[in-house]
């Protein structure tokens, strides 16, 4: 993967986060760093000019700013969001990606739950001991956040007749990229045996290289099929 993480921004972020969480109400869900890192993703290279900000707007709602006021840390917090989002914008600056397609260029923010992850999540209060148990697979959080994205804006992102060839191709990456996210069973076992070779050993990390492959992928054919442009829903 790219070596241009700022692991240091990204903690600086992740802290960030959970201090809003612990200040939020108890009914408010909470969304996790990978959930936003996703979304963000599908911004950065989908069809619709956003920004970071409209991206909190839509996971945490208008009112995402306040626990953060309260503990004098928006300032903090927007100034490590815009360095997170300009890194991914980064990742996915399309003249790499034409160059080297077999690189890796993005570092998207996806937490593995060891169990020494799993307890400062706890001692922060970002998840409660009931939720422990409900820990999803890896990579799946920032898929959906991912998929968010997509669905929020997807009279954007599906301008393309399924039946042409564009449509077909932005169907198969999205399939990729939603693949992370099945849960074991007969629609993860037909994927894949539909999208890789018989024999082939597909786990939970293969599924997630191929979808960050797909992501940069989508980067260059938004660039190759633009949608009409229309403001962000």
């Amino acid at each position: 993967m790219s070596d241009t993480l700022d692991q240091d921004n990204a903690e600086r972020l992740a802290a960030l986060l959970n201090i809003r969480a612990a200040q939020s109400s108890e009914d408010e869900e909470a969304v996790p760093i990978d959930t936003l890192d996703g979304y963000m993703t599908a911004l950065i290279c989908g069809p619709v000019v956003a920004s970071p900000l409209q991206a909190m707007d839509a996971l945490f709602g208008e009112n995402w700013p306040e626990p953060l006021q309260a503990q004098d840390q928006l300032e903090a917090f927007t100034d490590a969001l815009h360095e997170r989002w300009n890194e991914i914008a980064e990742n996915l600056a399309p003249e790499p990606l034409a160059e080297q397609p077999d690189a890796m260029q993005l570092s998207p923010l996806i937490t593995e739950f060891d169990e020494a992850t799993k307890a400062e999540l706890l001692s922060q209060g970002v998840l409660r001991a009931e939720q422990l148990a409900e820990l999803p697979p890896t990579g799946v959080m920032w898929v959906e956040g991912f998929m968010q994205a997509v669905e929020d804006n997807q009279q954007h992102w599906y301008v393309h007749d399924t039946d042409s060839e564009a449509g077909q191709m932005l169907d198969a990456m999205l399939m990729s990229v939603a693949a992370v996210a099945m849960p074991a069973g007969e629609q993860r076992e037909a994927y894949i045996v539909e999208a890789y070779d018989e024999g082939e050993e597909v786990d939970q990390d293969v599924l997630i290289d191929d979808a960050l492959f797909s992501v940069q992928d989508l980067r260059l054919f938004w660039l190759q099929h633009p949608a009409p442009e229309a403001p962000l829903h």
